[in-house]
């Protein structure tokens, strides 16, 4: 089984020599290392190609001539992978030596599997703990994981987001079902889903990554109490939000049904399910009164249940400003 590593890179010459340290440390090799980089200014080329000299297994790179931003640029990557499986791998942080071992045996024993995430120990910048880890981050308790490993990671990413990049792993069969990437869409997130429409998404319940928080990440996992969470959400323009989450998923109904790989009934209707309650919470009065029936219908619909948390979203759509 051969594996790739899909790493990306724009100016990251302040942690990057860590993190291809701890590539080159893996106790199992990766077959071909291949990096794009978005057009650094600050002698992150450099820093690749000195590498790429040092490391016993082939690097192949690529700079862009134009920017092309986190998800394309990763789009790109994964697409000029070769290996039976992609890894993918953010220029900040710092890979456990028994990262690769530890994820290719997981393939091994479950050939079944599409994809593969684990958690990661969110550290400081300068790799110092921060007591906490990504799956605590994002609330992937020991019953959801529960439920992905009996096969039901639809209806939890139907849910919410607990899947981190940084720790993806994939078969390179999916590439044709995945890519391309739609707008609207991060890439772990797309990648995650689909992968999970055919039931073949597994975890490893141990931390692989120094998930590193430096105040210049793309999206990050600092904590953030229920005060500022619930703060933040009464200044989202709420017709745009929904609008714009009702496209990204109308994307995903759609690569589903595609017919590129196939996905049980059951899967598109849980798709459909969702980009029902989407246009429904889009679709609410700009009068809070008038909110009050269509929300009490979702919630008894228990698509509220299904697919957000439950009353606390509705609260939120009955307070949010039109």
């Amino acid at each position: 089984m051969r594996i790739s590593i899909a790493l990306c890179t724009y100016n990251g010459t302040r942690h990057l020599n860590e993190q291809l340290s701890s590539i080159a440390a893996q106790t199992r090799l990766p077959d071909e290392i291949v990096i794009c980089d978005d057009c650094s200014g600050d002698g992150t080329w450099e820093m690749l190609e000195a590498f790429s000299q040092k490391i016993a297994c082939p690097v192949i790179f690529y700079r862009n001539q134009n920017r092309l931003g986190s998800t394309k640029n990763f789009e790109k990557t994964i697409g000029l992978c070769s290996g039976d499986l992609i890894a993918l791998c953010d220029q900040d942080d710092v890979w456990f030596p028994h990262k690769l071992e530890i994820v290719e045996r997981k393939f091994l024993e479950s050939p079944d599997l599409d994809a593969v995430f684990s958690d990661g120990e969110i550290v400081g910048e300068n790799l110092s703990p921060l007591g906490y880890t990504l799956w605590q981050h994002t609330g992937f308790h020991p019953g959801k994981q529960k439920k992905m490993e009996y096969g039901y990671s639809l209806k939890v990413l139907l849910k919410h987001v607990v899947v981190t990049g940084a720790t993806l792993v994939f078969r390179s069969s999916l590439k044709e079902y995945i890519l391309p990437i739609p707008s609207g869409w991060v890439h772990d997130a797309w990648i995650a889903l689909l992968a999970s429409t055919r039931k073949n998404l597994g975890i490893v319940s141990i931390p692989l990554i120094l998930y590193r928080q430096h105040g210049e990440n793309q999206i990050g996992a600092r904590y953030r109490g229920l005060a500022e969470r619930f703060n933040e959400s009464l200044h989202i323009n709420r017709r745009d939000y929904y609008a714009g989450e009702l496209s990204r998923y109308e994307e995903a109904l759609k690569r589903a049904s595609s017919g590129i790989n196939p996905v049980s009934a059951e899967a598109l209707q849980l798709l459909e399910a969702k980009q029902l309650h989407l246009k429904k919470r889009a679709g609410l009065p700009a009068s809070r009164l008038l909110r009050i029936i269509p929300i009490l219908i979702e919630l008894l619909s228990l698509r509220y249940h299904r697919f957000s948390f439950s009353w606390q979203v509705a609260v939120k759509d009955l307070l949010l400003p039109s």
